[in-house]
């Protein structure tokens, strides 16, 4: 025969696991990089090229990444606590991975990064590998039916996270001088188009970040025996948008990533990752442990 609830005293270990994705995720991003033209490696002219030597670089520059949404496994352990009628306090660590995989058009670029799309560029594309969550969460829960088999139940909660997110990019010339543009205005224009045809700005960086979350979370448990007991639970973590940076990617233009040939200037980016929520849907095994009732 099957137990009704626990006593007002009893408390649950729970395990879970479950699929879980994140929607539509737009990575913003920009770097204090300058235009190309600016570049001594590029043109050996650079210094006296106005507005080269200008203290405001990347104000007004940058780009966008439009990744689609990223799936993948939830997993977590924790204890439920009946503290009041009604109400149970479940705290539990859990850590998620959302797989992305994904390379897509570097787009919505502004000031010269819009000029080097335009005029330089065949390839520009940022990847994003995966985003990976862990953290502890805590989540007051109302069981408004008290005993039965079938309890309903929803919770409203905050956890503390650490974020991770494997990112890259890749912006490639074109290797034909002649479809280069960028310079066009300058006296030594073949001169800098023939140094810009085929060089690369590539990178990778790791981005870490830890955020407080909220946690909304609904479900059921089905009773199955006095101890245990099973489960189904919709639960949403809405992450804010983060700033990570700054960064510095592996080459510039094809060369080390500063812009003056005595090693000043160094160039970094910074980008800001979406506020988004984590959907998943898993299942829950309960054990009423003895010395509680």
């Amino acid at each position: 025969m099957v137990a009704g609830a626990p006593s007002a005293s009893a408390q649950s270990v729970v395990v879970d696991v479950g699929r879980g994705g994140i929607g539509d995720y737009v990575v913003v991003s920009r770097s204090n990089d300058r235009s190309s033209v600016c570049d001594e490696y590029i043109n050996p002219n650079a210094l006296r090229v106005p507005g080269c030597t200008t203290a405001d670089r990347g104000v007004g520059d940058g780009w966008s990444a439009p990744f689609s949404g990223g799936i993948g496994l939830v997993a977590g352990a924790g204890v439920q606590f009946d503290i009041a009628g009604p109400w149970k306090l479940a705290v539990d660590y859990s850590r998620g991975h959302a797989a992305f995989d994904q390379t897509v058009a570097s787009t919505n670029a502004q000031g010269v990064d819009f000029e080097k799309l335009s005029n330089e560029l065949d390839v520009g594309q940022e990847r994003l590998g995966a985003v990976t969550t862990h953290g502890v969460h805590g989540v007051l829960e109302l069981y408004p039916l008290g005993r039965g088999r079938i309890r309903p139940y929803g919770g409203i909660g905050l956890g503390y996270a650490a974020m991770r997110a494997d990112f890259g990019w890749d912006w490639r010339r074109s290797a034909d001088p002649q479809a280069i543009t960028t310079g066009r205005d300058q006296p030594n224009f073949d001169e800098i188009r023939t140094n810009l045809a085929g060089t690369v700005s590539r990178g990778s960086a790791e981005f870490r970040k830890n955020v407080h979350v909220f946690v909304y979370a609904a479900g059921v448990d089905f009773a199955v025996s006095e101890r245990f007991s099973v489960g189904v639970r919709v639960r949403r973590m809405q992450y804010p948008s983060v700033d990570v940076g700054p960064y510095v990617g592996e080459t510039l233009r094809g060369h080390v990533p500063n812009l003056r040939l005595d090693g000043s200037e160094p160039v970094s980016a910074w980008s800001t990752l979406p506020g988004t929520g984590v959907t998943a849907v898993g299942v829950l095994l309960k054990y009423h442990l003895p010395w509680g009732d």
